[in-house]
């Protein structure tokens, strides 16, 4: 007989004749399987509870990466998302150990959750809680027509900064940047009312 997949009820009724006393060849004629595969499932059964085993839990490769390894990966990315392959691949010799090709570890960081996007430039100087705190003083002694918006722009003379980075989805991947500030330009926009 040539290889067909046997359904769980079939191989249960051809248990359920052998319990009840049927011959193991009429058994096998009736339903067209296997002497020794009747065997099989009653050693199934015996061991398992059920006609068909459990899954192998160690199917497949076992993963390069250890959990570690990995949730390192993903702290790295938070820490430095600026960092090419190359550079997580030497880091990972150094610090597990862990020999690794590019391709491989591309996937993995994909696995991870981890992705490759436009990077975004914060100001090292920014001081969240201070604005934070000027914006609440302001805005609870002033009315928006009452307050003058002044603003100096100048241009960024760095670019050495990597343009993209890693970061886990669904995040932004941002790196502090000291800008230089070249010439600068004021621009002064008002809006009031006539009266």
């Amino acid at each position: 007989m040539v290889f067909r997949h046997i359904s769980k009820d079939l191989k249960e009724r051809a248990l359920w004749l052998y319990h009840n006393d049927f011959i193991d060849d009429d058994i096998a004629s009736l339903l067209g399987v296997f002497e020794c595969s009747i065997y099989h499932w009653l050693a199934n059964v015996e061991q398992y509870g059920s006609v068909i085993p459990p899954p192998n839990p160690f199917q497949g490769r076992p993963p390069l990466l250890h959990a570690e390894a990995m949730n390192d990966l993903v702290s790295l990315s938070y820490e430095s998302p600026q960092l090419f392959l190359d550079e997580i691949q030497e880091w990972l010799a150094v610090a597990h150990d862990l020999s690794i090709s590019r391709s491989q570890l591309h996937q993995v960081i994909k696995d991870c959750g981890v992705t490759y996007k436009l990077m975004r430039r914060a100001a090292a100087e920014r001081d969240e809680q201070a604005r934070e705190d000027w914006k609440q003083e302001h805005q609870a002694q002033y009315d928006a027509s009452q307050i003058l918006w002044i603003d100096e722009t100048s241009k960024d003379d760095r670019t050495i900064y990597h343009h993209y980075g890693r970061s886990v989805s669904g995040e932004r991947a941002t790196i502090p940047a000291n800008f230089v500030r070249g010439d600068r330009y004021s621009l002064v926009a008002a809006l009031g009312r006539a009266w």
